[in-house]
C-alpha cells in the first residue's frame, strides 16, 4: 500500500489503481485479513463472554473488508453533465472500454471489454470475433498520454487531411479530420465533419483544393485576412476560405491548413510519466485486421466526457471504434435549473458552489439542492456536487449507486466503535489489566537518596518602543497602531486589520516579529506596523535599509561581496547592480526550472531571497494596501490606492484617488491629527461600502489581541523550558523524595497547567477570528497536536513522572516547528469541501490521535535511554521506572490506536458524504490505513514470546511514530492526492529529519546491547 502511493505520485492514479489495487493479489491480500480475523477468533477463544468487546472489535473488520468487497464488485458510478435548462438521464462511466461497432449496412455487432492502462505494465490486448464469417481482430498499438497530432505531409499512402483549430470552454485545442470523419467540438458536443454527412453535422466538402460547408443551423464567421464579418445561413452549401473563424454556440474552430496526402504522427506533450493532464486528450492507437487487411486507427480519449467515435473503412464493412467511459442510463432525469458559484471576496478561489435541480420521475417533478456536503439520494444513486464548466452555466455531479456495501462498511464502523469503547473500558480488558499493573507499580516504588543541585535562570527581553528614528522616519507609535486597525483585503479575499498583514510582512522579509533601525547613531525599535507605514511613506530611503534575510554562506563564495547591515540583512538597492538589473535573475530562473527535490543549498536560498525580494518590491509600489472598496464590483474586490479608479462611482474614486497621497504627506510631516482624521474617512468609506463583508468590531479587536501576544512564539519557550525543568526533576526523583524536590515539582507542574490553559486559549481566540476550526493546515495541525499532547500528558501524570516532562518538551518542539520557513501561520479561507461539520469531527478526531501516539513514541525513547543508563546500583529503581513507562506507553499506543481508526473511518463517512466515495485509496487514507496497522502491529507483538520484553515494545513505538509523521505530513507534502500542498511535487526534506532518524537507531542499538548486559 504505501508503494501504491508513490506509484501515484510518480505515474499517475490510473496506473497505481492497474498495478496494485485493482490487481487479483491485492484482493487476495484482502481476502488473507478477513481470514486470519476469523481464524484468530478462534485461535484466541474470543467467542467467550468475556471476550465480547475483542469479538466484536475483530468482526467489525471483516464486516469492512466484506463490505469494501461489495462495494467493489457491486457498485458502479461515473459523473453527469448538465447544463443550465436541460435535463440528463445520462451518468458517464468511471471504467474505460474499447468499443466496436461491426457493420456491413444492414446489421450491426458491438464489442466492447473493459480496459485501462499503465506506463508501467504490458498494456498488450487482443480482441477476437467476427462478422458474417469474416475473423476480426483488434489488437494494441500503443496508448499516448496528453496525445498531440504531428503532422507528415507528402506521406507515401499518405491521406487527405484538415486542420482545425478548435476554441472551447477548455482552452484551446488543434483537431486532424480525415475525409469521412466526425469530431465534437464544445460542452454542447457540436459536430464537425470532413465530408462526412449526419444529423447535425457541419460538414466540410473540398473539391479540387476549394472549400464549400454546408451547416445545419446558422454560423457566424471572421475572414482574419480581409477582417470582414457574416453568417453562414443554415441548410445552405456555401464556398468558405481557410483562417475564417466560425462561431457556434459556445465553440468557435478554424480550419487552418489542408494536407491532401499526409499522416499523422501521435506524440505526447507530457514531460513525465504522471503529468497527464485530464484536460488533454490521450490517444490509444489500434490495428484492425480484418481478413488479412490491417488498418491503423487513433482512439481519442478525455477523462469524464464520453469518447469520440473513430470510423475504420474495410471493402463492405465500416468500423466505429471508441475508447473511454460508456453512458450508463438511469430511469429518472435531473433537471439543472441554475448552478450557483459564490467566490470569496476579490478572489477567484470558489467560496461554495450548489446546483438547483429539478428530480423528474415518471411526471413527478422534486426540487432539490445539491451542493458540497449535501448529496441528493434518489432509488439507491447518490449525486454530489464534483465540479462545474468553465462558463458557469454547467454542472458536474458525481454519481454514485452502492447502498448494499456502504451500509455493510458503516455497520462495520459502529461495530468497531463499541468494541473499542468497552475493549478500553471493559473488566477483563488488556488496557484494565496494564492500568491495574501500572497502579500495583506505584505503590510498591522504592527510592533510593543522590544529592542534585539545581540551578534555574529565565531570561526574557523587554520591548522597547522606540519615538525617535531620525527625520524621515519618526512614526508615532500610537498612530501606527491606528494604522493597523484599518481593514485590508488580502489576495486570497480575506478582510483582515493592517495589523495581520504588517506582521505576516515583517516576518516573512526579515524572519522577526519586529525592527531594529538604527538611524543618527540611535537604535529603534519598530513594530510591523511602524515599519510597514514608514516604507510607504519613504519608500526610497528604505530601499538603502537592511531589512532582506539572507544567508551568505549557503550563497557561496559566488556572492560573498554582498553588503550586508550590522544586523545581518541585506538592503533592497544592494540587491541590485548599478544597471537597475536584479542580480538574482539568472540564479532564480535556473533554481525554478528544477524540481524542488534536486535544488541545492544555493538553489533554495536564492528563491527564498527572491521572494522577499518581490515582496518588498510590492510594499514599495503600494500593491498590497488594497483598502477600498468598490460599490460596483459584484465579487467585492477592493482596490489599492494605485488603481485608475475609471471603473468606480466618480465620487468614490476621487476620494479614494486623493485620500492615501495625502494621508502619507501628513505621516511624514508627522502631523498625526490630521493623519489619524483621514485614517477615520478610509474606514468610514469600508463600513459604509463594505459592510457586508467586514468582520464585526468584536472580530477585529480579538484578531488584534491575537497578534499582539503572539502567544505560541512565546509558549514554545516556555513550554521547553518547564518540560526541560521537569524532566530533569523527574530523573531526580528516581533517587530522591525531598520536600524540597516535591514543592519545586509541584509549582512545575502548576505552571505547566497555566501554560496549558493559556494555550487552550489561544487556540480558542484563533477559532473565534478564523470563524472556523483551527486545524484546517499544517500549521494549525502541528498547534492542536502540541495542546493535545499536553492534555495527555496531564490525564497521565500521576502514572509516571516522566508522562507530562516529556509531553511538555515535546509540544514546545512542535511549537517551535511551527515557526519554521516552511510552515505557514497565516489565517485563510475555507475550500468549500472544509465548510462542513465534518472538520470538526473528523480532523479533530484524527488530529488528537497524533498526540497519545507522539506521547508513546517519546515514552519509549526515555526508556531506551534509562536502559542506557542503568548501573547495578540503580538497576532495581530504574527497572521499576522501564515498567512503568512500558505500562503508560502500551495504554497510549492502545488508546492513539483506537482514536486514529475512529477518525480514519469518519473521514470514509465525510468522503462519502462529500464526493460519493468512503473509500478510494487516496494517499493520505491509504497511509492512515498503514499508521493503523503498524500499531496493531506492536500491540500484537506480546504474542510472539521471543518479542514479549520491554525492549521491543519501546523501541517498536518509538520508530512506529514515523507511520504518523508520514501520515499527517508526507503525504500532505511529498505526495499527490486530495489532501496535498504540494500536489506531489516535493520539497527538500528539513536536514533535522536526518539527524533525529540517525538519533533514534543510534539508542535502539546502544539500548539493545545495554539491555542484553546482566547489569
Amino acid at each position: 500500500m504505501a508503494v501504491a502511493t508513490f506509484v501515484e505520485n510518480d505515474f499517475g492514479t490510473a496506473t497505481a489503481w492497474k498495478v496494485i489495487y485493482d490487481a487479483l493479489w491485492f484482493e487476495l491480500v484482502m481476502v488473507g485479513l478477513c481470514i486470519s480475523f476469523i481464524l484468530n477468533i478462534f485461535k484466541y477463544k474470543l467467542l467467550r463472554k468475556e471476550k465480547w468487546p475483542i469479538l466484536l472489535f475483530h468482526l467489525s473488520f471483516v464486516l469492512i473488508i466484506v463490505g469494501a468487497g461489495i462495494t467493489r464488485y457491486t457498485s458502479y458510478g461515473g459523473v453527469m453533465r448538465v447544463r443550465e435548462g436541460a435535463s440528463s438521464n445520462i451518468i458517464i462511466s468511471d471504467a474505460n472500454y474499447v468499443k466496436a461497432k461491426i457493420s456491413d449496412g444492414k446489421t450491426t455487432k458491438v464489442v466492447l471489454q473493459k480496459l485501462s492502462f499503465s506506463p508501467l505494465t504490458n498494456n498488450d490486448f487482443t480482441i477476437e470475433t467476427d462478422f458474417n464469417s469474416k475473423p476480426i481482430v483488434i489488437k494494441y498499438n500503443k496508448f499516448v498520454a496528453d496525445a498531440l497530432p504531428k503532422i507528415e505531409d507528402d506521406v507515401e499512402g499518405g491521406k487527405a487531411l484538415l486542420e482545425l483549430v478548435v476554441t472551447a470552454g477548455n482552452g484551446r485545442e488543434t483537431v486532424f479530420l480525415q475525409k469521412g470523419e466526425i469530431e465534437q467540438i464544445g460542452e454542447h458536443k457540436h459536430l464537425v465533419g470532413f465530408e462526412a454527412e449526419g444529423e447535425g453535422v457541419i460538414n466540410i466538402v473540398e473539391k479540387d483544393g476549394a472549400f464549400k460547408m454546408y451547416t445545419p443551423r446558422d454560423l457566424d464567421f471572421f475572414i482574419m485576412a480581409s477582417q470582414t464579418a457574416g453568417k453562414i445561413k443554415k441548410d445552405t452549401l456555401m464556398n468558405m476560405t481557410l483562417k475564417t473563424l466560425y462561431r457556434d454556440g459556445d465553440a468557435s474552430f478554424v480550419p487552418t491548413a489542408y494536407h491532401p496526402k499526409a499522416k499523422i504522427e501521435i506524440v505526447s506533450t507530457s514531460d513525465r510519466l504522471k503529468d497527464n493532464d485530464p484536460n488533454k486528450d490521450d490517444a490509444l492507437l489500434v490495428d484492425v485486421n480484418i481478413a488479412g487487411e490491417t488498418k491503423t486507427t487513433s482512439l481519442l480519449y478525455r477523462q469524464g466526457f464520453l469518447p469520440t467515435e473513430h470510423k475504420a473503412e474495410f471493402d463492405d464493412l465500416s468500423i466505429l471504434l471508441s475508447y473511454g467511459a460508456e453512458p450508463q442510463e438511469i430511469p429518472f432525469s435531473i433537471q439543472l435549473n441554475d448552478f450557483q458559484l459564490e467566490r470569496y471576496p476579490g478572489s477567484t478561489s470558489p467560496s461554495a458552489y450548489a446546483s438547483e435541480v429539478t428530480v423528474i420521475d415518471e411526471g413527478v417533478k422534486t426540487p432539490y439542492r445539491i451542493f458540497m456536503n449535501n448529496v441528493l439520494d434518489h432509488k439507491g444513486y447518490r449525486f454530489f456536487q464534483a465540479s462545474y464548466d468553465t462558463d458557469e452555466k454547467g454542472t458536474v455531479l458525481s454519481v454514485n449507486h452502492d447502498a448494499i456495501g456502504t451500509w455493510v462498511t458503516y455497520l462495520g464502523y459502529i461495530l468497531m466503535g463499541v468494541g473499542m469503547f468497552f475493549t478500553l473500558f471493559g473488566k477483563g480488558s488488556r488496557f484494565t489489566e496494564v492500568n491495574k499493573k501500572l497502579n500495583k507499580l506505584k505503590k510498591n516504588k522504592a527510592a533510593l537518596l543522590v544529592v542534585l543541585f539545581l540551578g534555574v535562570s529565565m531570561i526574557q527581553a523587554s520591548a522597547i518602543q522606540g519615538q525617535e528614528s531620525g527625520p524621515e522616519q519618526i512614526i508615532d507609535v500610537d498612530h501606527a497602531a491606528l494604522f493597523g486597525r484599518v481593514m485590508v483585503q488580502d489576495l486570497d479575499g480575506r478582510i483582515k486589520p493592517i495589523n495581520t498583514l504588517t506582521s505576516e510582512f515583517l516576518r516573512k522579509i526579515s524572519g522577526r516579529p519586529y525592527f531594529q533601525l538604527t538611524q543618527n547613531g540611535a537604535t529603534v525599535k519598530l513594530d510591523a506596523n511602524q515599519t510597514f507605514l514608514a516604507m510607504h511613506v519613504s519608500a526610497k530611503y528604505w530601499e538603502q535599509v537592511p531589512i532582506i534575510k539572507i544567508d551568505k554562506k549557503k550563497l557561496g563564495t559566488a556572492y560573498e561581496d554582498l553588503k550586508l547591515g550590522e544586523n545581518g540583512l541585506i538592503s533592497f538597492q544592494n540587491l541590485l547592480e548599478e544597471t537597475g538589473k536584479y542580480i538574482f535573475v539568472e540564479d532564480v530562473e535556473k533554481a525554478n526550472q528544477k524540481k524542488p527535490a534536486e535544488r541545492n543549498e544555493f538553489d533554495k536560498e536564492v528563491i527564498k531571497v527572491d521572494e522577499r525580494f518581490n515582496i518588498l518590491y510590492n510594499v514599495f509600489i503600494g500593491n498590497y494596501l488594497k483598502v477600498f472598496p468598490n460599490s460596483l464590483d459584484e465579487n467585492n474586490t477592493w482596490f489599492t490606492y494605485t488603481h485608475d479608479f475609471k471603473d468606480f462611482p466618480e465620487e468614490d474614486g476621487r476620494f479614494a484617488k486623493t485620500i492615501i497621497p495625502t494621508y502619507f504627506s501628513d505621516v511624514a510631516a508627522q502631523n498625526w491629527e490630521g493623519a489619524s482624521e483621514k485614517l477615520g474617512y478610509i474606514s468610514m468609506y469600508q463600513n459604509v461600502l463594505g459592510e457586508d463583508i467586514i468582520p464585526s468590531d468584536k472580530r477585529i479587536a480579538a484578531e488584534l489581541w491575537y497578534n499582539d501576544l503572539n502567544l505560541n512564539f512565546w509558549l514554545f519557550q516556555v513550554l521547553f523550558i518547564l518540560g526541560l525543568l521537569l524532566l530533569v526533576l523527574a530523573m531526580v526523583k528516581i533517587f530522591t523524595q525531598k520536600k524540597s524536590v516535591e514543592y519545586v515539582w509541584n509549582i512545575l507542574i502548576i505552571l505547566a497547567l497555566l501554560s496549558f490553559i493559556v494555550f487552550a486559549g489561544n487556540i480558542i481566540l484563533r477559532w473565534y477570528v478564523a470563524q472556523h476550526a483551527p486545524w484546517s493546515n499544517g500549521y494549525e495541525m502541528l498547534i492542536f497536536v502540541a495542546w493535545v499532547l499536553m492534555l495527555c500528558g496531564f490525564l497521565v501524570f500521576r502514572k509516571s513522572d516522566f508522562a507530562l516532562p516529556l509531553a511538555t518538551l515535546f509540544s514546545g518542539a512542535l511549537l517551535f516547528v511551527s515557526y519554521l520557513d516552511w510552515i505557514n501561520p497565516e489565517i485563510t479561507n475555507l475550500m468549500p469541501v472544509l465548510k462542513s461539520y465534518w472538520l470538526k469531527v473528523h480532523v479533530a478526531t484524527i488530529v488528537s490521535s497524533y498526540a497519545p501516539l507522539a506521547l508513546s513514541a517519546v515514552l519509549g525513547l526515555m526508556a531506551l535511554i534509562l536502559m542506557i543508563i542503568r548501573t547495578p546500583k540503580t538497576k532495581d529503581i530504574i527497572d521499576l521506572k522501564i515498567k512503568e513507562l512500558s505500562y503508560i506507553n502500551e495504554s497510549s499506543m492502545t488508546i492513539g490506536l483506537f482514536v486514529l481508526a475512529v477518525g480514519t473511518f469518519l473521514g470514509g463517512v465525510w468522503a462519502n458524504e462529500s464526493w460519493g466515495r468512503y473509500w478510494a485509496w487516496d494517499p493520505k487514507e491509504t497511509w492512515a490505513l498503514i499508521s493503523i496497522i503498524v500499531y496493531a502491529i506492536v500491540l500484537h507483538l506480546r504474542f510472539i514470546p521471543a518479542l514479549r520484553n520491554t525492549y521491543v515494545l519501546n523501541v517498536a513505538s518509538m520508530f512506529a511514530f514515523w507511520s504518523i509523521i508520514m501520515t499527517s505530513f508526507g503525504v500532505n507534502y511529498y505526495l499527490s492526492g486530495l489532501h496535498s500542498y504540494a500536489a506531489g511535487d516535493p520539497v527538500p526534506i528539513p536536514q533535522f529529519v536526518y539527524f533525529l532518524a540517525a538519533f533514534m537507531v543510534i539508542i535502539a542499538v546502544w539500548a539493545y546491547f545495554r539491555n542484553r548486559r546482566k547489569v
